[in-house]
């Protein structure tokens, strides 16, 4: 395809099939089912108090209120990468907890440039850190 209007990405099924998705795309594949890459491009605004960190975006913009909040993280689909990063700091921390992971089990986000990037292996593994950052210190990580 020579559409100039989209960057293709490529997806490998643990067989080690290949097959391509344009970004934003859709792809179906030989058994009928259909892979949608729309989550992997987009980025959304998280504001406080507001709990479920979306699986649906590439990168989350989080804010925090000014009371402790318990976030939340559902399982994505291998290979997803996750970038979450506190843009706002309401005076409350916001403590993640993905309902899959490996290698950690929280993640503590309390001051504004706190960042958490993630990758999705599979629903055993689940979500890996790939790595923190921070304006003051990096998140606070708990195994």
């Amino acid at each position: 395809m020579a559409d100039a209007t989209y960057t293709p990405k490529v997806y490998r099924k643990q067989g080690g099939d290949e097959f391509v998705v344009a970004s934003g795309g859709t792809f179906t594949l030989e058994s009928g089912a259909t892979f949608t890459d729309e989550r992997f491009s987009a980025s959304v605004a998280v504001a406080a108090d507001v709990l479920a960190i979306p699986v649906t975006a590439r990168y989350v913009a989080k804010t925090t209120g000014a009371d402790a909040e318990a976030l939340t993280l559902a399982n994505g689909v291998p290979g997803q990468r996750l970038n979450i990063a506190l843009v706002t700091d309401g005076g409350g921390t916001g403590t993640l907890t993905p309902a899959t992971c490996s290698g950690f089990a929280t993640i503590v986000f309390a001051d504004a440039g706190d960042i958490a990037d993630l990758e999705y292996v599979d629903d055993t593994v689940g979500w890996i850190l790939v790595g923190t950052a921070g304006v003051v210190a990096p998140p606070v990580i708990t195994v």
